[in-house]
């Protein structure tokens, strides 16, 4: 009931599409063919019942990662580079027809102290990861606006760009400055019915299943030491959980959400300190107040 004891109206909940969240739609997702972030996003956005449009850097890692997912197409460039971002476009248009959705994944890393990073690596770095978002987006928005239709873009960013390490300094920026750019996009084109928003992953570890053998691994003590004491939740990050984020922002189930960073961390950056820390705080709290006890009953 409202307020005034009349019955507030009947608001009907949509059923998710035949064929999945995403049935009709044909997603780009830029950066396809890593076996960490990428595998994730295709394995869900593909289960979701979209048309999937696979970019990577060469013909062959693209055409691999296509074959994982049938009906799926594969567009290779450059993101860095207007021109291959206009080409990878047109192209991915022929083979799938017009883009609904659009996840911009491709990023590098680079870990060097601020002092000693080369123009060339910051260039590489900001051309890739800050760049490379604005040209695919931008390419995006024009067909999506030209078209008078509506679309939904998810950038990748980080928890790096709200909090970093030594030697992530160029990384990080980069990655704020995608966050930026999520809301200047979104500002824009929502009048239009575009949607962008971002999901920023902690530390998600490569599917051992699709890394190549020459892959560096990480050590998983290292793993289970940051699971336990520098997260909320004790569990590993896995692809499909970025997946299954991007999915729900590409969805009508996001429809009035834009502008957004979904952090994605198992908590990571809800904690204060870390479990080793905090079990030191805590430790000296008691000890202060037994001090404090034993001085009011002597």
């Amino acid at each position: 009931m409202d307020s005034d004891g009349s019955r507030a109206p009947v608001i009907e909940r949509e059923a998710p599409p035949p064929g999945g969240e995403l049935a009709g739609q044909t997603v780009l997702v830029t950066g396809a063919t890593g076996p960490a972030i990428a595998s994730g996003l295709c394995d869900a956005i593909h289960a979701a019942g979209a048309r999937l449009v696979v970019n990577g850097p060469t013909d062959d890692e693209v055409r691999a990662t296509v074959a994982r997912y049938p009906g799926a197409v594969g567009v290779a460039g450059d993101v860095s580079r207007p021109a291959e971002v206009e080409r990878m476009f047109a192209a991915a248009t022929e083979l799938a027809g017009p883009l609904t959705g659009l996840v911009n994944n491709a990023g590098i890393g680079l870990v060097a102290h601020l002092t000693d990073v080369t123009d060339d690596q910051f260039d590489h770095v900001v051309g890739t990861d800050f760049r490379g978002v604005w040209l695919v987006s931008r390419e995006f928005a024009r067909a999506v606006l030209a078209r008078g239709g509506t679309g939904a873009v998810v950038n990748v960013s980080s928890v790096h760009a709200a909090r970093t390490i030594g030697g992530y300094g160029v990384y990080a920026a980069a990655k704020a400055g995608v966050e930026g750019l999520t809301r200047g996009f979104a500002v824009d084109l929502g009048p239009a019915g575009v949607r962008c928003n971002a999901v920023a992953p902690g530390y998600v570890p490569a599917d051992r299943d699709l890394a190549p053998p020459d892959h560096p691994v990480h050590d998983t003590s290292w793993i289970d030491a940051h699971t336990t004491t520098e997260q909320a939740l004790h569990r590993v990050i896995e692809p499909i959980d970025l997946g299954w984020a991007a999915v729900f922002l590409l969805s009508d189930r996001s429809r009035c959400i834009t502008g957004q960073v979904l952090t994605v961390d198992a908590g990571l950056t809800a904690l204060l300190y870390n479990a080793d820390m905090a079990t030191r705080i805590h430790a000296d709290r008691r000890r202060r107040a037994r001090a404090a006890e034993g001085n009011r009953t002597s």
